[in-house]
């Protein structure tokens, strides 16, 4: 059971983080680019309609939620910090990790308010234009193209993605004595855990001793953030391979482990720290 404490500190985390301008203005851009989606769709980029929709917005969603997370995980820890506020709080009897764990959860619920509000744009905009699709097709099919509820499913994916990148951005928040250094570094850890399959791939491919040793170091010791990236199984009928309901267990699991995992370095490093 989460600790009343922790809750304490999330609700003042979230309810800083939404008066934050960077937030709100980083949210209107995300429903922007989402809803701007049914206007590039009409230039011809090789694809269908709605499939061109699900990815501009699915891609949008990624960009500007990774960003969000970065930003709002580092300037919630170090804005109390500056501030010298933490030393109020923390005089009080709250531990640190009770102080972590709210301020994780803050931005946590956060994130799944972005998530849910992008994704009831992108839902609306897809049934929308699934309408269009299918009026202007004679003979067209009269059952629904575009599954509603994977939108939904795909986004609750990616929260999943936002709060272990966030456990990882505060990870390094706690290692760091800068909130740019910390942004810069937790950029920097986003791209290497972005493409560590690739590089995985690429020493494993080497066939050589020390090139599957390094690989498999890798898969250990950096997350895999591109099993997340399963849109293309989703949301339409048409797609070509159906997605393995096993394969959402495996997610979550695999990233119940890395939040904690990074959630714990967070608190070992924070411990002995001066505030």
């Amino acid at each position: 059971m989460i600790a009343p404490r922790s809750l304490w500190i999330a609700r003042l985390t979230f309810a800083e983080a939404v008066r934050a301008k960077f937030f709100n203005v980083l949210l209107l851009m995300a429903l922007v680019l989402v809803m701007l989606a049914g206007f590039f769709q009409r230039f011809d980029f090789g694809t269908s309609q709605l499939k061109f929709i699900v990815d501009f917005g699915f891609g949008a969603v990624f960009l500007l939620g990774s960003i969000l997370t970065l930003v709002m995980t580092t300037q919630s820890f170090y804005q109390e910090l500056e501030s010298r506020s933490i030393t109020s709080i923390l005089a009080r009897p709250i531990h640190r990790w009770e102080y972590l764990l709210g301020k994780l959860l803050g931005v946590q619920a956060l994130l799944l308010i972005f998530c849910l509000l992008t994704g009831l744009i992108l839902a609306g905009l897809l049934t929308w234009e699934e309408r269009l699709v299918l009026s202007e097709e004679s003979g067209a099919s009269e059952e629904n193209v575009v599954k509603q509820s994977e939108v939904f499913l795909f986004l609750g994916v990616q929260w999943l993605r936002f709060s272990v990148l966030a456990a990882l951005t505060l990870w390094i928040a706690c290692l760091s004595r800068s909130s740019l250094y910390a942004m810069f570094v937790s950029f920097l850890a986003l791209l290497a855990c972005q493409l560590q399959y690739l590089a995985a791939e690429m020493y494993a491919d080497a066939e050589t001793k020390a090139g599957l040793w390094f690989a498999w170091f890798l898969k250990t010791i950096v997350p895999n953030l591109q099993i997340y990236n399963i849109g293309d199984l989703l949301v339409l009928e048409s797609v070509q391979e159906p997605l393995n309901q096993s394969l959402i267990g495996s997610i979550l699991g695999y990233s119940v482990l890395w939040y904690f995992a990074f959630f714990i370095l967070a608190i070992l490093f924070f411990k002995d720290r001066e505030v």
